[in-house]
Order: structure tokens, then sequence, then C-alpha cells
């Protein structure tokens, strides 16, 4: 297996704990948004790492080291300074979105390049079903954390919940594709 299906694996495993973990505070009335200054950079970092193995060659790799040191310690200062542990974490969430949208997009354009078609070999569908899924969640996320304080101040509060709902929807399209690209990988 490539190391970017191997990522992706721990991705899915590790967001799947925190979720869960999420959830059972949820189901007994304790704030679980401190569970979220945790995953946001596990998973930035996973999809970093991720991204490292789909572009290697292309971007150099020290550069998305850096943006992985770099953002970790942003979502600790975050955290420590802006956006205290038992809140939402809308900074990092925002910053997160728009480095991993421009990471997707980037790939994309590389993808139209033979040499890198012929670097990825059989994996191709796989990566293309692990962009896209990120591509679309990370787009939805971002307009949802840019304009979050608006539709939670703006609109009424039953109205903030059914964007809140088409959100989970983008998360679990986008863990579809996931699952799809691991499913894919013997078959292209």
């Amino acid at each position: 297996m490539r190391q970017e299906l191997k990522t992706l694996s721990w991705y899915l495993i590790l967001t799947g704990v925190l979720q869960i973990a999420s959830l059972v505070m949820w189901f007994l009335h304790v704030n679980n948004l401190p569970v979220l200054h945790v995953l946001v950079p596990l998973r930035f970092v996973l999809l970093v790492f991720m991204y490292k193995s789909i572009l290697s060659g292309y971007v150099r790799s020290w550069v998305l080291d850096a943006l992985i040191v770099g953002f970790c310690v942003f979502s600790v200062v975050n955290t420590i300074f802006f956006d205290p542990w038992n809140t939402f974490n809308s900074n990092a969430m925002t910053l997160e979105s728009i480095i991993l949208i421009i990471l997707s997009l980037s790939t994309y354009v590389f993808l139209m390049d033979k040499r890198m078609t012929e670097h990825l070999k059989n994996y191709l569908r796989s990566v293309e079903l692990m962009n896209s899924g990120v591509f679309i969640y990370y787009t939805s996320s971002l307009l949802l954390t840019y304009f979050g304080k608006y539709t939670i101040q703006v609109i009424n509060p039953e109205l903030s919940r059914y964007t809140w709902i088409i959100h989970g929807i983008f998360s679990v399209i986008m863990y579809y594709f996931f699952w799809r690209a691991l499913w894919k990988r013997n078959s292209t």
C-alpha cells in the first residue's frame, strides 16, 4: 500500500476515535469543543502528510514540513490566546481550510501533468477521490467558519442548525470519498 493510503487509513482511524469521544461527551451533556482543538491539528498533520507523498517531486518536502510545524504552533497559540479550549476553534479551522484548499487545487493542477500520472500509476483514482473529498469538505468548512458568526448572530437559530446539518453532509461525503479511495486501491 502506498504511503498516502496508509496515512489516509490513520486519518480515518484517529478522527473516528475523536468523533466517538465527542459524541459520547455530547450524550453526557459535557462540552465537547475541547476535542476540536485536538482534532483540527491532528487531521491537518495527517492530510498534509498525505499530500507530501502525493506531491513528492512537485513540492519540496521541507515546505510541507514547515507548514505542519507552523500550523501546529499557530493552533497552540490560538488555543491559548484567542479561541480558548472550551470554545469553537474557528481561527484554526479557517486557516486549515485555506491551506488544504490550496493543496487540493494544486494537486488538481499537477494531476494534469503526465509525469504525475506516471508517478501515481495504479493509485491515480484513489488520489483523485482523496483530493476531491478534501476539496469538497474544506470548501464548505471554510464558508461555514467564515460566515459562522453571521449565521449564528443574524439568522434565526433554527436556520443556523440547518447550515450545520449541511456541513455534516459534506463531512459524510468526504469520508465516503476517503473510504472509496481505500477501496479502489486494488481495483485501479
